[in-house]
């Protein structure tokens, strides 16, 4: 009996562990996505992180995640965590400028930060070649992941992001295939662990 009650209780705690933090509106989630290109790109930043997403809330107060994945869109909080890479954590950073907010200056800044989602940001597609400013045929900015944050915080925050040169060097075959035989060394851009590096933000808790 004691046995079947832990393992119920082990299960129940499992079910909702990704729903105890409390996750605030312009929260920055670093994961490692389970894919192969995940891979290779936290072996080019030297970090656990190949991925990203921002957390916004809807109309009705409820938890989404903005990210850039094919387009960018808001996303349940479980539907992104559903690729985390098996054994690890997803890391959250969260700006300085949010940390003391008082309730209205809260709820204010979430109205905003869905506004300027569904304004500017929605639908956007992805960039595959990561490049910072990159636009298609009809002048709609293309946008991946890390950069869509960044970008989208950028509406919010006094301190504007600052690109830095982007190095593939380090996977340089990969890159050659995957770009088709021309890297994008030195371009500006960021990447996912460019949020735990940025002096904007303070890492808050894990889930």
């Amino acid at each position: 009996m004691m046995k079947y009650m832990l393992f119920t209780l082990i299960a129940f705690l499992g079910l909702n562990f990704s729903h105890a933090f409390d996750l605030k509106a312009g929260d920055v989630l670093l994961i490692s996505f389970n894919c192969y290109e995940c891979r290779v790109i936290e072996s080019e930043t030297n970090s656990k992180f190949s991925h990203s997403g921002v957390i916004i809330k809807n109309e009705l107060n409820e938890i989404f995640v903005g990210q850039s994945l094919g387009h960018v869109a808001l996303y349940p909080l479980d539907q992104f965590l559903k690729n985390k890479t098996p054994g690890t954590i997803v890391s959250i950073y969260r700006p300085k400028e949010f940390l003391n907010l008082q309730n209205a200056e809260r709820t204010a800044l979430e109205e905003r930060m869905l506004s300027t989602f569904n304004s500017i940001f929605k639908d956007a597609p992805f960039d595959t070649k990561y490049l910072w400013n990159n636009f298609d045929e009809h002048g709609r900015e293309l946008l991946y992941c890390s950069e869509f944050i960044a970008k989208f915080l950028d509406h919010f925050l006094e301190s504007p992001t600052i690109p830095y040169s982007l190095t593939y060097k380090k996977n340089e075959a990969y890159w050659f295939k995957y770009f088709q035989g021309v890297i994008p060394e030195g371009e500006l851009g960021n990447s996912p662990a460019s949020f735990s590096h940025d002096s904007r933000f303070i890492f808050v808790g894990s889930i």
